[in-house]
């Protein structure tokens, strides 16, 4: 009974440290479509940040594609998705991003963007000019 006990537990921890979402989009001959379907998994109060990331890049590209967003996902076309640089002459990855967050330098929102930009294949090296 206790073996039973514990793996029901840690199936519960498991899933509910998932951060999943969908953006459905209407395409130009007015079928509804999965878009985009996306998954984090870690810290769920940073991953609702990474999903918001990924779905808003995903609303903004279907927008320009010629598609409607439905109504409830039309936010996402207003979301910031700025993030801070990288460090000169680095890119963010993901230990970077862990600890400038650990260390207080990223909120979680930050965080959670810099996650998904890097999973999604957008960081680059920061090339800072000799100003900087």
């Amino acid at each position: 009974m206790n073996n039973r006990y514990f793996v029901v537990i840690a199936a519960v921890f498991i899933l509910s440290a998932c951060t999943t979402g969908k953006l459905f989009y209407i395409d130009r001959a007015g079928n509804r479509t999965l878009g985009c379907e996306v998954e984090f998994v870690g810290m769920p109060s940073v991953d609702k940040f990474a999903v918001e990331y990924a779905l808003s890049h995903c609303a903004k590209r279907a927008v320009e594609a010629g598609h409607r967003l439905e109504q409830e996902q039309k936010y996402l076309l207003e979301r910031d998705t700025s993030i801070p640089p990288a460090p000169c002459g680095k890119a963010w990855d993901h230990e970077l991003a862990e600890d400038e967050f650990e260390g207080g330098n990223l909120s979680k929102k930050e965080y959670g963007y810099i996650v998904a930009h890097i999973d999604m294949g957008l960081a680059v090296v920061n090339e800072c000019s000799s100003g900087n």
